[in-house]
């Protein structure tokens, strides 16, 4: 296929060559549209056109899985659709596919690029490459020749996706594990390995309200920390979501004043649940952070006052918690 795409670049009019623009959407680490121009003119022996464009071509660069897949379109001044180009490099890097790529591409506008007269000397047009094999191969197009209509891939992870790792800030609020509703903080590690696989820590602090405890009053504060695990079930440019599995320790402590309590104010707890991590972008590194879960305590140590002779109930957790956790976190590669 390259041999071909050369048979092409060598026969294009540098001095009738019609100017062309490029719309170029990469992820990071992916050659850039400045560079991708450069490479492109540089393989057609052109310069820099001054003159408006009369070819327009639209690149985007995906990942999928260890292939990087480059789709190019070719449009005229009308919107005409010239051809385009699907092009799978596999277990390459994205900053390693610009001189294949820029290659096609200058092969593309060699051929939709108005042909000469036919009293011109310089030679046979451009042939068509050849409808490529199904199986594809390294650097091979995979898909039909020019002008074969097909349907836009859809949207893949941004580049270096297998990996990534997040830090981030998230308000909570929670209920069942406080005697009312609980509110505070929690930071938040993530990092996900094997293209699916996430792996992380938090630790988290809530505070609630004041409760009747007989004649006074008892707050209640909890400080825990977890360990999460889970799997990657959608990845997109804007959207990623991960069920995951959390185990959690901490300590559940209570203030009462006005009465004394029978035990001590300070428990133990551990819990065991499931969650449903989503980020959705809002840059190149920068996400929303929602995380619902719901958790069964392993121990609910009841915390009591007494008054007099009496035992007065102030708290126990309930069978099931539940919590929203909602952020900022900062995603790193």
């Amino acid at each position: 296929m390259l041999l071909v795409a050369c048979a092409c670049i060598t026969n294009v009019s540098v001095a009738n060559a019609a100017p062309f623009e490029l719309e170029w959407s990469a992820p990071e680490g992916c050659p850039s549209r400045e560079r991708m121009l450069s490479a492109t003119r540089a393989r057609l022996g052109e310069d820099d056109p001054s003159a408006p464009p009369e070819l327009f071509v639209r690149g985007s660069v995906t990942i999928e899985g260890p292939d990087v897949v480059v789709d190019l379109r070719v449009a005229d001044a009308a919107g005409a659709d010239l051809g385009e180009r699907h092009v799978r490099f596999e277990d390459r890097r994205c900053d390693a596919i610009e001189g294949p790529s820029a290659l096609v591409l200058a092969m593309m506008l060699g051929v939709a690029r108005p042909r000469q007269p036919e009293d011109d000397r310089r030679g046979p047009p451009p042939p068509v490459p050849a409808k490529p094999r199904r199986n594809e191969e390294k650097g091979h197009v995979s898909e039909p020749p020019l002008g074969h209509p097909r349907r836009d891939p859809p949207s893949a992870a941004p580049a270096s996706g297998d990996r990534s790792m997040t830090v981030g800030l998230s308000a909570v609020a929670s209920r069942g594990g406080l005697p009312t509703i609980g509110i505070g903080g929690a930071l938040r590690w993530t990092a996900t390995i094997w293209a699916f696989v996430v792996l992380g820590v938090e630790g988290s602090f809530e505070t609630a309200s004041a409760v009747r405890a007989g004649d006074g009053e008892a707050s209640f504060r909890r400080l825990d920390a977890a360990a999460l695990a889970g799997v990657r079930v959608l990845r997109s440019r804007k959207l990623e979501i991960a069920p995951l599995l959390e185990g959690r320790w901490g300590l559940l402590s209570g203030d009462v004043t006005g009465l004394s309590s029978t035990h001590d104010a300070n428990s133990a707890v551990a819990a065991v649940g499931v969650g449903l991590l989503g980020r959705v972008a809002l840059g190149d590194a920068l996400r929303l952070e929602v995380l619902p879960d719901v958790r069964a305590p392993l121990a609910r140590d009841e915390f009591q006052v007494r008054r007099g002779t009496e035992l007065i109930h102030v708290h126990r957790p309930a069978l099931v918690e539940g919590r929203l956790s909602l952020g900022l976190a900062w995603e790193f590669r």
